[in-house]
């Protein structure tokens, strides 16, 4: 009988060793436990000179719960509950470690990709006037000709989405898919609607259409303003800000939300997230327009400025004064 126990005893340590070794393996198999970031540095420069942070791996909720679009319409000028419709289904996504450039590529690090190899300079679309309602944009606008815009630490505009990629590329980068830059922006706040957390937005939040703002693009006293200016809030800017002007998020990003648009490496799909993978989504293998992310130095309303905003999206070859872009690296395993 002793031996009969302690063959039970042996029996049920080597199960038990062998459960332990089973779930260590399973673990090592999981993609949500293979997290390469906790090796790597926090920080590094890319070839651009761009300081880029460390994004560790993790999952989120991608995306707004059709619950909450009521409340969020509200606060747009129009009361449009479809205009967060492809913020929807709210999904469970994970997302592998990857560095992420600190602030939007700025004049000066795209003037050193144009010198290096003779890609065209920005020239595009800028705002010539408000009057009213509308807005009069001019043609052929050449930002680094502009004092509001040419600043050395100031984001690039008019950029279409093939000069982001080419610059990308240039410097060994590449664009966030869309699920990377939602995850960064958020800055792992769980359940807020926006970079900051809930609106309004707090003092030093972003560059938005503010007081500044209204001053330098006023409207006729008999027209309402195109833009539903967040009133009260100044950011002490009318145009692009200098990058690392306001506060960071979470992760230590700056400018997540306003100063300029960003470009995402994704195809547009407005239904996509009913069918969107789990892991690593990576948009649609095509499509017309690609996404934008994150709002801009004219953008005030929530939709725009809502951290899961992903209703603009345009022709790749499009280019604004509000458009930019940040790249991002993925880690090695």
């Amino acid at each position: 009988m002793g031996c009969t126990m302690k063959l039970a005893t042996v029996v049920t340590i080597a199960v038990s060793l062998l459960l332990i070794v089973g779930i260590s393996i399973a673990q090592k198999d999981s993609p949500q436990t293979s997290d390469k970031s906790k090796e790597m540095p926090k920080e590094i420069i890319g070839k651009d000179g761009a300081k880029m942070v460390l994004i560790p791996a993790g999952e989120f909720q991608m995306g707004t719960d059709a619950s909450e679009i009521p409340e969020l319409a509200k606060l747009t000028k129009d009361k449009e509950s479809s205009w967060f419709a492809d913020e929807t289904p709210r999904h469970t996504v994970f997302v592998d470690a990857f560095y992420m450039d600190v602030y939007e590529v700025t004049n000066a690090q795209y003037k050193k990709f144009v010198q290096a190899t003779g890609h065209k300079e920005p020239e595009g679309f800028g705002i010539d006037r408000v009057e009213g309602n509308t807005i009069y944009f001019k043609s052929g606008f050449k930002p680094w000709a502009d004092k509001s815009y040419n600043g050395d630490n100031q984001p690039v505009v008019c950029v279409t989405w093939e000069d982001a990629k080419a610059y990308a590329e240039w410097a060994g980068k590449r664009l966030p898919t869309e699920a990377e830059w939602e995850y960064a922006a958020r800055g792992g706040l769980v359940g807020k609607g926006y970079v900051w957390g809930d609106w309004p937005p707090l003092e030093g939040s972003g560059n938005f259409a503010d007081e500044t703002f209204k001053k330098a693009f006023p409207s006729k006293e008999e027209f309402p303003n195109y833009w539903i200016f967040i009133n009260g809030y100044d950011d002490g800017y009318a145009c692009t800000a200098p990058v690392g002007s306001y506060k960071p998020n979470g992760y230590g990003l700056y400018d997540m939300a306003g100063n300029v648009w960003e470009w995402c490496a994704d195809w547009y799909n407005s239904i996509y997230y009913a069918t969107s993978p789990k892991s690593n989504p990576r948009g649609p293998d095509s499509g017309s327009f690609h996404v934008l992310r994150g709002g801009s130095w004219h953008d005030d309303i929530t939709l725009n400025l809502h951290v899961a905003n992903r209703n603009i999206y345009l022709n790749p070859m499009y280019l604004n004064s509000n458009i930019g872009f940040r790249c991002v690296v993925s880690v090695t395993p």
